[in-house]
């Protein structure tokens, strides 16, 4: 994937997690899940036995991480 700040190569790699893996327009609660925010996107749901992953790409020049929540069951 061509990184879409400075152009370059970036590497492909996963973010994991133990806990579900979401985004929200404002910090909240620590304990509290995205399920409880109306404007939350869950980029990986919380799995007991596997955890959460997400694929992403990593930049090493502009120092960004895109992350692709499109799909694809990552956690085993």
């Amino acid at each position: 994937m061509i990184c879409p700040y400075c152009g370059k190569e970036m590497r492909y790699g996963v973010i994991q997690s133990q806990n579900e893996i979401s985004w929200k327009p404002k910090k909240g609660k620590f304990f509290a899940t995205a399920q409880f925010s109306k404007e939350a996107i869950i980029l990986s749901e919380f799995s007991f036995l596997k955890g959460s992953c997400v694929e992403a790409y990593c930049c090493d020049d502009c120092r960004k991480i895109v992350i692709d929540y499109s799909g694809g069951d990552l956690s085993e």
